[in-house]
């Protein structure tokens, strides 16, 4: 029978990674994933020269593994994503080895679909984020402690288990609580261990008191090199204020209430099981605390009830840790996606602790199956393939841009069409946009509401039911999301050229404009906005180019058009050239446009410019700017 059961887990688990696996290749990019792609990974970029707001968004580990997957297999969904179903292997491994060895196999079981059936974290092991990879190396880090307690305190165990947790980090900044904490621990047992044995084991060849001394230098080692590399990145990230995404309303409100709503995956449940959760948390860790404390005085010991001390210390630590962060340096509280560790460790403490009351009660194992009975439900009411919970509102991206393609018009004299799009859509098409060539499709910046000025639009409700719908045909609404697509019913005609200004390299004495590594601000345009043309409130201008990268790799300059007065640039908008350059040494022509924005005056600075930021080459044949208006 015990065999049976560690295969019904084998299934499981064959299953579990297939959901994943399915999803990784299916479901639209998101939001987060998309950023990352443009911004890091296209670009090779692990560890960026300067730090910015949304840099926040660059997972080391999960960058320098996608980087290096889209080097050898390609761009695609599926490929960025593959970190993550490593990860998801790492976890779905690691779990089960944790809790293989109960001895109530039914209870095997049990535990195993407790910490592996929860779907808002099934999510991320289908996402290019660093979320993941920090979730499965965290649980090798978990089964290496575990492995340290039960085998003899052996340092190698100890050394496992410090780098599982450095990479967790590495993967995921929101865990450096969870690795100094972690670190605490071995620290604590190593030395409790080598003070109380040290007499015995130095009047001998002293090989016991040696593995102590080994685990603490080898786990001192890992975390010094790890924080001098860590801490000032984070040191940075904060001068940049790019650690924005969190809490302040408390540790309850903001951590405990926001992770316990995702885990409930937005489903229509009644609000009194989430205050239900919520108590049952408290009750298991006050439970268990009691029932530590009881053995302990009891001088009952094992590694399983050590294993559940260092589970406790854990999450009591990490969030008396975040708190007082939060008090003395005002970092924000954890909330919802960056909260998911706790997940992880509470349920880990959850099958430790049945287990531990097992042995004294089998009856015990019934908590287990009417848990199971829940969290089945709750996953198979969850199941899903098209969307995952954090980021639902993408999930119709590529679907709208496939409708876009069976019906788009590109105006006379545009090279491109405009869509209008609110803040959760602009990463997600730009990655499309530049991975499958839509060079029709101008790089999409947020709106803060629908302009009927742009070609097509693509709304979520909210800015839909606040629009004038009936100046919109609606060409799509999708059900999961109900996002719509449409497009103006009297879109503008932009079609009078009221200026035109080129740059014919070609009738030069070279031949060619040479950008080159010691050029930032390549020769470009620069435009007085005078009375003639402002009058006409609806204009827009379209900055065109030919050009040739000797280095289609390295090709990450970016197409500026900026709109500036006396105070500076009140618009500023960019586009990759990288989007449009897929081979090296081929002429090719890219092209951005944008709206004139409504401030705009007589008097202020149109300026149309190639910038050459990190210093590479381009060759230029031909520069254009137009403005366009109505007749």
């Amino acid at each position: 029978m015990n065999k049976d059961i560690h295969k019904i887990i084998f299934g499981i688990a064959s299953l579990l990674f297939a959901y994943t696996a399915y999803r990784a290749a299916v479901l639209s990019i998101t939001w987060d994933e998309a950023f990352s792609y443009l911004e890091f990974t296209r670009h090779e970029i692990f560890i960026p020269a300067k730090y910015e707001q949304m840099h926040a968004n660059n997972h080391f580990l999960n960058t320098w593994m996608s980087i290096y997957f889209v080097k050898w297999f390609g761009v695609s969904e599926f490929v960025l994503r593959l970190p993550a179903l490593i990860a998801h292997l790492l976890f779905l491994f690691f779990s089960y080895k944790l809790i293989r060895n109960f001895e109530n196999k039914w209870l095997v079981l049990a535990s195993f679909l407790i910490i592996n059936l929860n779907p808002y974290i099934l999510d991320f092991f289908s996402l290019s984020r660093g979320y993941a990879l920090s979730l499965g190396l965290m649980m090798a880090s978990l089964y290496y402690l575990y492995t340290y307690f039960s085998k003899e305190f052996k340092a190698k165990y100890a050394i496992y288990c410090s780098i599982a947790g450095a990479l967790a980090t590495l993967a995921n900044f929101v865990l450096l609580n969870y690795f100094i904490v972690l670190f605490g621990i071995i620290l604590i047992v190593a030395g409790y261990n080598f003070l109380k044995h040290r007499p015995s084991r130095w009047a001998g060849k002293g090989k016991s008191a040696n593995q102590e001394l080994a685990a603490i230098a080898g786990a001192s080692v890992i975390v010094f090199l790890s924080l001098w590399f860590l801490v000032p990145i984070a040191m940075k990230l904060k001068e940049a204020k790019a650690l924005f995404y969190g809490g302040k309303n408390g540790f309850w409100t903001d951590t405990i209430s926001t992770i316990t709503d995702r885990c409930f995956y937005g489903l229509p449940y009644p609000h009194i099981f989430q205050q239900a959760a919520k108590g049952f948390l408290f009750l298991i860790i006050a439970a268990a605390i009691v029932f530590i404390v009881y053995k302990s005085v009891k001088k009952q010991t094992s590694s399983s009830l050590l294993f559940i001390g260092a589970l406790l210390f854990l999450i009591l630590f990490c969030a008396l840790s975040t708190l007082v962060q939060h008090h003395f340096l005002g970092t924000l509280l954890l909330i919802d996606r960056t909260a998911m560790f706790f997940v992880v460790l509470f349920n880990l403490l959850l099958v430790f602790f049945i287990n531990e009351l097992a042995k004294q009660n089998t009856r015990v194992v019934f908590l287990s199956l009417v848990i199971n009975l829940f969290v089945l439900t709750h996953f198979v009411w969850a199941f899903n393939l098209n969307y995952v919970l954090e980021w639902k509102s993408n999930a119709d991206v590529k679907q709208m841009l496939s409708d876009l393609k069976k019906v788009v018009e590109i105006p006379k004299e545009k090279t491109s069409i405009d869509i209008c799009i609110p803040l959760s859509f602009d990463q997600p098409i730009n990655y499309y946009r530049a991975v499958d060539n839509l060079n029709w499709i101008n790089t999409v910046e947020r709106n803060a509401s629908a302009n009927f000025l742009f070609d097509y639009l693509y709304l979520e409700q909210e800015e839909f039911t606040s629009a004038n719908a009936d100046s919109m045909v609606v060409l799509n609404t999708y059900p999961i999301t109900g996002n719509i697509f449409g497009k103006p019913k009297t879109p503008p005609n932009l079609t009078k050229v009221c200026f035109l200004q080129e740059h014919d390299f070609v009738k030069t004495k070279q031949g060619v404009y040479t950008i080159d590594e010691k050029t930032e601000y390549a020769q470009g345009f620069s435009y007085i906005i005078n009375d003639s043309i402002k009058p006409n409130r609806i204009a827009q201008v379209v900055f065109k180019a030919t050009v040739s990268s000797p280095d289609a790799a390295t090709c990450d300059l970016i197409m500026i058009i900026s709109f500036e007065n006396k105070d500076g640039a009140y618009l500023w908008k960019r586009a990759y050239v990288k989007d449009f350059v897929k081979n090296s040494n081929e002429w090719i022509d890219i092209s951005y446009t944008s709206l004139v924005p409504e401030e705009a005056k007589a008097g202020d600075e149109l300026k149309a410019y190639i910038w050459n930021q990190n210093k590479h080459s381009l060759s230029v044949k031909k520069m254009e700017l137009k403005w366009l208006s109505e007749p």
